[in-house]
């Protein structure tokens, strides 16, 4: 009886997700969208629907021409709202908002107010369902996914304490909090209707998720239908602004009956989860920054280094010795300055027993905890995979630092017995 209940449920989902891509499709090619006739479109699960080969696809085949009228972005959502009242709270928002940084993540502020108009429009389809913004992309908005449980940013309390202690929970955390901050300031400063805090949430997401910056921040329709891979893709996008749209194309031959990846960007797994809801096992030993602590301010100006001086974008092992060299470098750089006194060794230090500190609070979880809070596989590996990437972060940065706290102090120890000496000879 479950069976059939899950089976009949899978059908349901199937049928709501083929008509509303088949809208999408018809709305797209009555508004100037090529689409080859060599794609079909699969549909796996609830979430999980990609585009494969029907035939033989050559390289550099042209696969879609999308216009830059049907992408969602906010020139295309002024021009059809129509409305002095948004024109007006939009000119107020960039008056007053600056783009705010929490952990890895920017909110964008074109991002942000895009967000609140999707919002808008959906929460509010009696008041906006005449409107030409919401006719338009009703058909985009349709697709969207409804089920966002693999992103961490609606994790369960139980969920969420898997991560304890790692940067993920840390910046999940920040987020959750900056998108309620966004929500009090659209209600308060710009005397704005109350706010869903969970259904602003979930386009606050969506949009993050499939929002690309080509010729302006836009959700591209059709883009987020390719399955994505950020090394073994075999379609990639070009912009073409002379005919004011985007074209797909294949990279490489693609044999029938094969999925079609898209290129995406290369960025390490526990910011994929959040941002996108997905990890890949070939990024496990990828990490986006492998940052020391500050140095003082006046050295830092004395010296001119910015911080990207202390941050590499690398593999985790050919990170660490970069990171290495590069701060024993820049420390004996700044200690030619004949001002060194010990200060940001003392600084370093303090990083060091921080870092020990919270590896002790940190326990990584096993894969058998996991799947007593996640039902898909997908979910497990997910976690398995950033949980796996932070504990190696965490023991790599700890043994890196002590070999550094160790080699300054050894250098400071030198420099105070060759001062001595000199006093000495005086």
């Amino acid at each position: 009886m479950k069976k059939i209940l899950i089976l009949l449920i899978n059908i349901i989902v199937y049928i709501r997700a083929k008509n509303a891509y088949d809208k999408l499709l018809e709305w797209g090619k009555n508004n100037s969208l090529f689409i080859t006739d060599k794609l079909e479109m699969r549909y796996i699960s609830e979430n999980n629907r990609a585009y494969y080969a029907k035939d033989d696809i050559p390289e550099h085949t042209l696969l879609m021409t999308i216009p830059f009228k049907i992408m969602l972005n906010l020139k295309n959502a002024f021009e059809l709202l129509n409305s002095k009242k948004i024109n007006k709270l939009y000119t107020e928002y960039k008056k007053n908002s600056t783009n705010i940084s929490v952990g890895f993540f920017t909110a964008n502020d074109d991002q942000t107010f895009l967000s609140y108009l999707v919002y808008l429009v959906n929460h509010r389809q009696k008041q906006y369902k005449k409107n030409k913004f919401y006719q338009y992309f009703q058909y985009l908005f349709d697709t969207f996914e409804t089920n966002l449980d693999s992103y961490p940013l609606f994790y369960n309390a139980n969920q969420m304490k898997l991560l304890r202690g790692s940067v993920t929970y840390m910046d999940v955390t920040l987020m959750r909090e900056l998108f309620e901050d966004e929500k009090i300031s659209f209600e308060q400063d710009y005397n704005q209707k109350e706010i869903d805090i969970d259904e602003y949430m979930r386009y606050r997401t969506l949009i993050i998720a499939k929002t690309l910056n080509i010729s302006q921040l836009s959700v591209i329709p059709f883009i987020d239908l390719f399955e994505n891979d950020p090394m073994d893709f075999n379609v990639d996008i070009g912009l073409n602004e002379t005919n004011n749209n985007i074209n797909v194309f294949t990279t490489k031959k693609v044999r029938r009956g094969d999925a079609l990846y898209i290129r995406s960007g290369y960025i390490s797994n526990y910011k994929r989860l959040i941002l996108y809801g997905q990890t890949f096992d070939k990024m496990s030993d990828y990490i986006d920054s492998f940052s020391i602590p500050m140095i003082s301010f006046k050295m830092r100006k004395n010296m001119r280094i910015t911080n990207e001086d202390f941050d590499v974008s690398e593999s985790l092992d050919l990170a660490q010795k970069k990171f290495y060299k590069k701060a024993l470098k820049t420390y004996k750089k700044l200690s030619l300055l004949k001002k060194e006194d010990g200060s940001d060794l003392s600084a370093y230090k303090l990083f060091l027993r921080n870092l020990e500190m919270n590896r002790k609070e940190y326990e990584p979880v096993t894969t058998s905890d996991i799947y007593k809070e996640f039902v898909h596989l997908k979910d497990v590996n997910n976690v398995r995979r950033v949980l796996e990437l932070e504990t190696r972060l965490f023991d790599q940065k700890i043994k890196l630092m002590k070999r550094l706290v160790d080699n300054m102090s050894k250098r400071l120890e030198k420099e105070k017995n060759k001062n001595n000496n000199n006093n000495t000879d005086l």
